[in-house]
């Protein structure tokens, strides 16, 4: 029962997933919206497919993404920028139509309406978030750091208190 319970929350920390502010496009900005999100939760395998195609495409290594300066990341968005921009979003519209029908569009929104620094760290989250080495690292921690752990419920009273 009480590992069911660990991990059930891991499950749910991963499946919350991660947003990120994008400037609203002209029509809401009208309407006094000046930002919209958007979430990049777990992948299903044909978004992975897609979104793998598309960042292979550019050839990046992940030790690039990690470590990268102001000057390789401009260097790398002059070459890349579209491809990366075309990952994040099919990444974010996680649906077979949705990406058929939306990614070009929403790469393109992204690429003219979020900062760089955004796309490349949204494209990091990706790589790292959906790899499977990562995701059991990730629940190992969890399962030795007892974070989940329903009987850590908060501070500990200090005895003679």
């Amino acid at each position: 029962m009480k590992h069911q319970t660990e991990l059930n929350a891991a499950v749910s920390i991963l499946e919350r997933g991660i947003r990120a502010k994008v400037r609203a496009p002209f029509f809401l900005r009208i309407l006094g919206r000046k930002h919209i999100s958007i979430r990049i939760r777990k992948l299903y395998a044909g978004t992975l497919l897609e979104c793998s195609a598309a960042y292979l495409a550019t050839g990046i290594k992940e030790e690039e993404l990690k470590e990268v300066d102001t000057e390789r990341a401009l260097e790398l968005m002059q070459l890349h920028g579209i491809k990366i921009a075309e990952a994040v979003a099919i990444a974010a519209l996680n649906s077979k139509w949705k990406i058929r029908m939306f990614s070009k569009m929403m790469a393109s929104f992204l690429v003219w309406n979020m900062h760089w620094r955004e796309l490349f760290a949204l494209l990091e989250f990706i790589l790292v978030y959906n790899g499977t080495s990562d995701f059991m690292n990730t629940t190992r921690l969890l399962r030795a750091a007892k974070i989940t752990d329903p009987s850590n419920l908060g501070q500990n009273k200090k005895k003679g208190s």
